[in-house]
């Protein structure tokens, strides 16, 4: 068992009730707003890999920008018509190159660390199903050996593949399609450990896509856990064979779990140990500079984190009005 100093701040976005900062050694958790739009959406939240005091937060007013860990923020130049923002990636190798996914589905980038923004000419695919909402642009990722190869998760329209850093995108859901569950995605990532392969997590479970998506392999996921319902996917930012996978046993449910692969997808075990979610888990995060530092959000309000790998856990609650969570980040 490993645990280190706890200099990791943690953001909660969520979907109805703004953005919250917990501090290193505080159990007491505060709303941010200094800059933020009135009443913020904040269904994404992300930290940048190089300067853990820039944070950024994705609102139904467009990207914002904290240079001081959240005390005050600024809206980057982005188009008044763009669509709210639901996610953030980084380029692997170059994290002045961002990318955006909002809702409806769009994908800006950024050559400038998030300045400016202009939307790129993804289509959202052949397989869009109909949705109480619109579909999504809900993860995206990059290859770290091939950055240029990216992958746009759409919730609920399977998956889209850029070739050339995202000038230019294909519809790779193959397989996935037509059925609804399969075309229900949450999250994708890409490890260093195999090039040209993307992991994915949708609603009937993991699957993983070898040779750049040209085929999606369904993962026994049954095997581990008696609920499949896969939502966030997280690869570990020091090692490229472990991947942490949240569940639920539906979009909105009273379970909730997480649970981390170390031989990418071969096997699963389950991480948060002693501890109750009230709801679906819908986000983990790990800090890259504390690896031992794991934080998870149930959709409730509930906030899991723990400093030792997974031995041993803190319960956090948001202020009651804190729900519909779907934002997390640590660092």
């Amino acid at each position: 068992m490993t645990t280190t100093a706890n200099n990791t701040y943690v953001y909660v976005g969520a979907e109805t009730s703004g953005l919250y900062r917990l501090s290193p050694g505080s159990s007491q958790w505060e709303e941010l707003t200094n800059g933020l739009p009135a009443n913020p959406i904040v269904p994404g939240v992300t930290i940048h890999p190089d300067n853990p005091g820039i944070v950024y937060a994705g609102t139904q007013d467009g990207p914002y920008r904290s240079t001081d860990r959240g005390d005050h923020w600024e809206r980057l130049d982005y188009p008044a018509s763009g669509a709210p923002v639901w996610t953030f990636m980084f380029r692997p190798g170059d994290p002045s190159v961002m990318y955006l996914g909002t809702a409806p589905g769009e994908i800006y980038r950024s050559v400038n660390s998030g300045d400016s923004w202009q939307k790129l000419n993804a289509t959202m695919g052949a397989n869009e199903c109909a949705m109480a909402f619109p579909t999504r642009v809900i993860a995206l990722a990059a290859d770290p050996s091939h950055p240029n190869e990216m992958y746009a998760a759409l919730e609920v329209a399977g998956v889209i593949r850029s070739d050339d850093g995202g000038d230019t995108w294909d519809e790779i859901t193959g397989s996935l399609a037509p059925s609804e569950d399969t075309l229900d995605l949450h999250g994708v990532q890409c490890s260093a450990a195999t090039p040209h392969t993307v992991y994915i997590t949708t609603r009937q479970g993991p699957f993983i896509g070898p040779d750049r998506g040209r085929e999606w392999i369904p993962v026994e996921f049954s095997q581990y856990s008696p609920i499949t319902y896969t939502r966030d996917l997280r690869a570990s930012p020091t090692d490229p064979n472990s991947m942490y996978v949240s569940i639920g046993a539906s979009a909105r449910s009273s379970q909730g779990a997480l649970y981390r692969s170390r031989d990418l997808f071969k096997t699963f075990e389950r991480v948060d140990r002693d501890i109750t979610a009230n709801a679906t888990m819908m986000a983990v995060s790990v800090d890259p500079r504390a690896p031992s530092h794991i934080y998870c959000i149930a959709r409730d309000g509930q906030v899991f984190g723990t400093l030792d790998d997974g031995a041993t856990w803190t319960t956090y609650q948001l202020p009651d009005k804190a729900k519909e969570l779907r934002g997390l980040a640590a660092g």
